[in-house]
């Protein structure tokens, strides 16, 4: 009951508490506001551990079971948090998830008095009467600096529409804010047309304009923008549309006579919204006949593609992208690895033309990776990478041009008629001569030729890569972090370079390691402490604890870095963080679960020789995965997402059931030990599982997840040696 009712408590506490990453650069109050952070969402936490704890110390001879159903249960929740917004929004979502522990109360309250059942009662029904009504105060609080609240914050500025499905929350604005022209040359001196803001979570802040028909006049400024030279350069194109939410990407295809337009968005409830409620403000954009729309992630719609395409265009669709840090280092981006540049190379024309465009954002960084990642791509097809792009910049976005066959002389004359007409800055093209660089818009030298001539020169391209300030180096789809530009040996430099500020640190990988180093001091707080003084009481000899701390430590960290690896390469094949995380966990525990419950029968007898060979069994079917999943992945890859869901589950099962079995097992040998240890193994366990999820995603950042993914196999390895807490080593165990 107590995890139920905190559950709604810390919510409503920490949706009060004016913490803001943000302020932490002039608010040092915020410091405080952390640590109750700490405190107060751990509070359901405690009573939920206490439960679990408490069950399987009464009951150890039934942990097999007891087990069973908290891993089953945890993955039914994970495959449901699919649909937990659908009914109310995030109104409803606090409130569904302390009902159903309501129910376990409920459950637990079989044999006890009338009162506590009335109090129960009480509870649930006051809970279904704010489902009911959903007051304000049950949603989520947005932070102030989000791109939402900031369009939102001008004058005259309103919300039109809030709508939520189980990916994300759209928001529909008019706002003065939302004016968006990404590079717009500054010759341009009119008005722009009307403009719509929808936000993607409150943060993504992309523009949705308005016109009468493809000669409309207001629609001139598109000829404006650096992205237009795309349209010089291959006339009257087949287009291929990656993640353009309605943007310019489309209307800028569509205004310059585009053949036919093929278009992948990976957020079906964006293109339900520009179908419906802004159909008449686009114009019906989503309705023209030349326009084709795949709803689906754009690596595994790009498997699926079979078309080959004159042009294809990445997005850039933030309206503040320029104001960002663009160093988000920790979110996995497999649009922008080797693998998928290689496979969007195998997309086009033999004239075929790739369009990408960034946001100045100095120094120089994202677009440098980019650069160094097509040429990667490009060599792989043997091709010499110098003569086959383009950079072109503006006084706020810098463009690049990727061509499937060597840029020729007409191509270089558009680019510098184009560049001149609406001054804008030469960047590189084959042949290109230093004085030709940084004439309009200046910087103090050609900063972005000198760079990007160095990295297109192949003899000090790794030396580059190591010395640069960033890095830059190519992502690959083990190591899928595009935005992860921070190195731990330059971070004195990166300081100074980001003018002495320490916040985008915070925002970028830099929080992981900072995460990792904290919540080691917590579990040795809250794990070595009351040990020194349990041990002191129970006086086992060193050697017994020292084991046992062992094994649950080292099964906690393999469980941890096995299911985070499983969730980041599933999120590829199942086309959505969201469906990756819920399907694969629920996979993971469902078959955990069963192994579990079967684990006292399957073992029976010399429970500790035969836990060994499981453990060994367990390592060597994990490193066996780690050659089967290149094949099963591109195998299925674009296949129908609910075939991809049954072959997830049919994927993990045999190793979940398997990982099912060492945690009971070791309960009940702990048990025929020293039963007061039980509590302590438990506990050992999860804050083995919590520091290591974190230390999982460190170790990708240097290593990538085929490491994570070994080192859980050896961690099952390493658990094995640590069987020897249990006296009956020599004789049958039950």
């Amino acid at each position: 009951m107590l995890f139920s009712l905190s559950i709604l408590f810390s919510f409503l506490v920490c949706n009060s508490i004016p913490f803001d990453l943000i302020r932490l650069t002039w608010d040092h109050y915020q410091i405080f506001y952390i640590f109750l952070y700490y405190f107060v969402l751990s509070l359901p936490f405690l009573f939920a551990g206490l439960t679990v704890s408490f069950a399987i110390t009464v009951a150890s001879v039934e942990v097999n079971k007891i087990y069973f159903s908290d891993l089953f249960g945890a993955g039914v929740g994970a495959m449901l948090s699919v649909f937990i917004f659908l009914p109310n929004g995030d109104k409803g979502v606090i409130l569904i998830i302390s009902f159903v522990a309501l129910l376990a109360s409920f459950l637990f309250s079989i044999k006890q008095s009338l009162i506590f059942k009335g109090i129960l009662l009480f509870f649930m029904l006051t809970e279904i009467m704010l489902f009911a009504v959903s007051p304000s105060w049950l949603g989520f609080r947005i932070s102030p600096f989000k791109a939402l609240p900031l369009a939102l914050h001008y004058p005259n500025a309103k919300s039109l529409l809030t709508k939520w499905n189980a990916i994300s929350r759209i928001d529909v604005i008019d706002s003065p804010a939302v004016r968006f022209a990404p590079g717009l040359s500054l010759l341009y001196t009119k008005a722009l047309p009307s403009q719509l803001g929808v936000s993607v979570d409150g943060e993504e802040l992309v523009a949705i304009t308005s016109f009468k028909g493809p000669k409309d006049p207001s629609l001139e400024f598109l000829s404006f923008l650096p992205s237009s030279l795309a349209y010089l350069l291959s006339q009257k194109p087949e287009v291929l549309l990656i993640d353009p939410k309605g943007g310019l990407d489309i209307l800028s295809a569509f205004y310059f006579d585009a053949r036919k337009i093929r278009v992948i968005e990976s957020n079906p409830l964006f293109v339900k919204t520009l179908r419906n409620e802004l159909a008449n403000f686009s114009n019906h954009l989503y309705h023209k006949k030349n326009i084709t729309l795949q709803i689906a992630n754009n690596r595994s719609a790009l498997k699926k593609e079979k078309g080959i395409f004159d042009l294809i265009v990445f997005p850039l669709t933030e309206v503040f992208g320029s104001s960002g840090t663009g160093l988000f280092g920790f979110r996995e981006n497999y649009l922008y690895t080797v693998e998928s540049f290689t496979s969007i190379l195998n997309r086009l024309s033999p004239e075929g033309l790739i369009s990408m465009n960034f946001y100045l954002l100095p120094p120089p960084r994202q677009e440098l990776k980019a650069i160094a990642t097509w040429i990667e791509a490009l060599e792989k097809q043997d091709k010499n990478p110098s003569r086959h792009i383009i950079v072109l910049r503006s006084w706020g976005t810098i463009s690049i041009f990727i061509k499937n066959s060597p840029f020729e002389k007409k191509d270089i004359h558009i680019l510098k008629s184009f560049a001149e007409k609406y001054c804008f800055d030469l960047v590189y093209y084959p042949g290109i001569i230093p004085e030709e660089a940084n004439i309009w818009n200046k910087f103090d030298n050609p900063i972005y030729f000198n760079l990007i001539t160095q990295i297109l020169s192949s003899s000090p391209r790794k030396e580059f890569y190591k010395n640069y300030l960033f890095r830059i180096s190519p992502p690959s789809d083990n190591r899928p972090f595009f935005f992860n530009f921070f190195k731990l040996n330059k971070i004195k430099a990166t300081y100074f370079a980001l003018g002495k500020k320490w916040l985008p640190f915070l925002q970028g990988e830099l929080l992981i390691p900072l995460l990792f180093i904290q919540s080691v001091m917590i579990a040795i707080l809250m794990i070595g402490l009351p040990l020194v003084v349990f041990q002191k009481k129970v006086q086992k000899p060193e050697r017994k604890y020292m084991r046992t701390f062992g094994y649950f430590c080292f099964i906690g960290m393999a469980y941890m870095f096995i299911e985070i690896t499983l969730i980041q390469k599933f999120i590829l094949f199942l086309e959505h963080p969201l469906y990756s995380i819920s399907v694969v966990i629920f996979s993971l525990l469902f078959s955990s679960s069963l192994g579990s419950f079967f684990s006292a029968s399957v073992l029976k007898v010399n429970l500790a020789k035969n836990l060994r060979f499981i453990l060994i069994i367990c390592s060597v079917v994990i490193f066996s995965y780690l050659l089967i999943w290149p094949i099963f992945s591109n195998l299925f890859l674009g296949s129908s997402l609910y075939f991809k869901l049954f072959l997830t589950f049919v994927f993990i099962f045999p190793l979940g059931f398997l990982m099912g079995f060492p945690f009971p097992t070791g309960i009940r040998l702990l048990k025929n030990f020293n039963k007061k240890w039980i509590s302590w193994a438990w506990a050992t366990n999860a804050f083995s599982s919590v520091v290591n999820s974190i230390f999982a995603l460190f170790i990708a950042f240097l290593g990538g997840y085929n490491l994570v993914w070994m080192l859980g196999a050896c961690g099952y390895l390493f658990a094995s040696f640590f069987l020897g807490f249990s006296n009956h080593r020599h004789k049958a165990n039950t």
